[in-house]
This record gives structure tokens, sequence and C-alpha cells, in this order.
């Protein structure tokens, strides 16, 4: 239903938290990574490592809306949760236990 490569979904109960909240997005040397896991896109490190950078991004949904990532709001993802599970789509889930 979509032509993105990227999104992410909140529940609408998550909507104001997002809004107001910020994050810090922190650029490491991507030789001290090794991957994960691919379906997730998840990358480790197995010696310490310093942040090049580190930004704070306070304005989440422009922020999310600037990379290029749909935002999708719904009251349950646990509909989507069943769906993405049973098809060929990458995903993370990695908050579900939040999920109402």
């Amino acid at each position: 239903m979509s032509g993105t490569r990227r999104m992410f979904a909140i529940e609408a109960g998550w909507y104001e938290r997002v809004r107001r909240g910020y994050i810090c997005r922190y650029s490491f040397d991507p030789a001290d990574f090794e991957l994960f896991d691919a379906n997730a896109g998840y990358y480790v490190a197995t010696n310490t490592v310093v942040p090049i950078h580190v930004e704070r991004m306070d304005d989440l949904v422009a922020s999310i809306l600037q990379e290029g990532i749909e935002l999708r709001v719904t009251p349950s993802l646990q509909l989507l949760k069943e769906r993405i599970l049973s098809s060929t789509v990458n995903f993370s889930m990695i908050r579900m236990r939040n999920a109402v």
C-alpha cells in the first residue's frame, strides 16, 4: 500500500510523547561494527566505540519525515504486527512490549 522503503508505525497513545520528545543520534566509524541481523538492520561492535558526532533531535516527527520515512499512527500495532510477521517485509519490532 506504499512505495516507501522505510516506515515507522506508532500507536496513537504515543504520538504526543514522540512529538514532544527528543533523541540523540550518535555517529560512529562504520568499520567498528559488524552486521548482526540483516532483516532488522542491526549492527554490533565487539570493542568499545567512541562517537564521532552526537546530534540532538528535538522535533522527532519532522526529523522522521525529513529522512524520507513514512510515519503511520494507528490505534494499535497488533494487526500490523501480525500482517508484517506473515509477510516478506524486513522489519524490527524492538519495542512491541509497549504496544496496547
